[in-house]
């Protein structure tokens, strides 16, 4: 038998095995399929195979919704890699990740359940307090996810892994509102001793079950095609965000090979100007002008793929590592049947722009949101400006300031 056609025949197994989980089947029988088949795979296989179920129809939610399913099915039959060594200095983004799991757990497993158990015991209002306060906590790790989404996942995409942060980012929300659930009946004043024990239950076992995902799935897969200025990308980005129950962590700074000569450096062309229909404009302008503009900028090329971020505001945090990517691949599955209906009416010329204003839940603050199907002079589609604007205080004018 060729390699192709024993790496052909795994890719059918394991598919086999993932359709019998989604089709309902148990997952003990699923793991004696696995024990007949195999001694161990690799996380590229169980991801193809998922990656296949979904191009052959299968909604990504439904492999999000049986994603514990899977990794207990596969939970220590994979393949372990030689880590790289980079990985383990102090200020690495992989080192940084790893750590905020390894305090996550321990908060869950050290903390967070022996503390339900006692006050299922003892209905002490200290403990309570104690159980308060560890999934007030336990809600920071929406900065850890939200790092992963915004840095990690456009890192994937841009390798082509597209299956896996397709399904942890539904994952991530489903953590996410389990958490907020808990933490609802924990508030209450005199909070069910079954309902509480059974919600710290199920957000314990999804957010261990994620911690497992992410160290032998994906940080692994990453792994295999990440190069160094891609990490180095992680690493600027991490700001934007923040950190989950750890202090900020030292700087890290690779050695980042040489470039063979590209595109000439701005202030190089500082006498180079352009000539636009009203006045013109050196490129060393230009660019400060738009780093500057009170908006947050993003141009998606013709193609619909992510070309330009821009503007002097920060609203979204994003990634360089996103650059390249499909646009499509920048939103959770559910916005993507009105981001692509927006960009079928730009290419058609339906429609020319799409405006929608709207409240921020995690910060309260007030966006609008603009795109802008962009033309030339003949009217060819050239891609789409997209505008976001904090207008929270714009809002709240009521009179007029003409003086300084």
């Amino acid at each position: 038998m060729t390699k192709a056609m024993n790496q052909q025949k795994r890719q059918a197994a394991i598919l086999k095995i993932l359709q019998y989980i989604q089709t309902g089947g148990d997952s003990e029988t699923a793991k004696k399929m696995f024990q007949e088949n195999f001694d161990q795979v690799d996380v590229a296989e169980i991801t193809s195979a998922e990656r296949q179920l979904i191009a052959d129809g299968l909604d990504p939610r439904q492999i999000q919704a049986l994603c514990d399913v899977h990794a207990d099915v596969f939970k220590g039959n994979i393949k372990q890699t030689d880590e790289n060594p980079e990985f383990a200095k102090p200020g690495h983004p992989v080192k940084t990740f790893k750590l905020e799991n390894t305090v996550i757990k321990s908060l869950v497993t050290d903390y967070l359940q022996p503390k339900m158990k006692q006050w299922v015991a003892k209905h002490d209002e200290k403990t309570l307090t104690q159980i308060r306060q560890a999934l007030a906590d336990l809600a920071t790790i929406d900065q850890h996810y939200a790092r992963k989404e915004t840095s990690m996942f456009p890192l994937m995409n841009k390798y082509g892994i597209t299956a896996p942060p397709e399904v942890m980012w539904g994952v991530d929300d489903d953590i996410r509102r389990q958490i907020k659930t808990a933490r609802k009946l924990a508030a209450a004043e005199h909070p069910d001793p079954e309902q509480l024990a059974a919600a710290i239950k199920q957000v314990s076992q999804s957010v261990l079950g994620m911690i497992f995902k992410e160290q032998e799935i994906m940080l692994p897969m990453l792994a295999e095609v990440a190069d160094a200025e891609d990490w180095y990308h992680v690493k600027q980005e991490e700001q934007q965000i923040g950190y989950t129950l750890i202090n900020p962590p030292m700087n890290w700074h690779p050695r980042l090979p040489k470039k063979a000569a590209g595109a000439v450096n701005v202030q190089d062309l500082s006498g180079f100007f352009i000539n636009f229909q009203e006045g013109r404009l050196n490129l060393q302008q230009l660019q400060a002008i738009m780093g500057m503009l009170p908006f947050a900028l993003t141009f998606i090329d013709a193609d619909d793929r992510v070309a330009y971020f821009g503007g002097g505001a920060e609203i979204y945090p994003h990634s360089q590592n996103a650059l390249g990517n499909k646009v499509f691949l920048c939103h959770q599955a559910q916005a993507r049947p009105l981001i692509k209906k927006i960009f079928h009416q730009f290419h058609t010329g339906e429609k020319d722009k799409y405006e929608f204003w709207f409240k921020l839940h995690k910060t309260g603050r007030y966006l609008y949101l603009r795109y802008y199907a962009v033309h030339d002079e003949d009217g060819k589609y050239l891609g789409c400006l997209e505008v976001a604007q904090d207008v929270t205080e714009i809002r709240a004018w009521t009179s007029e300031q003409k003086t300084i």
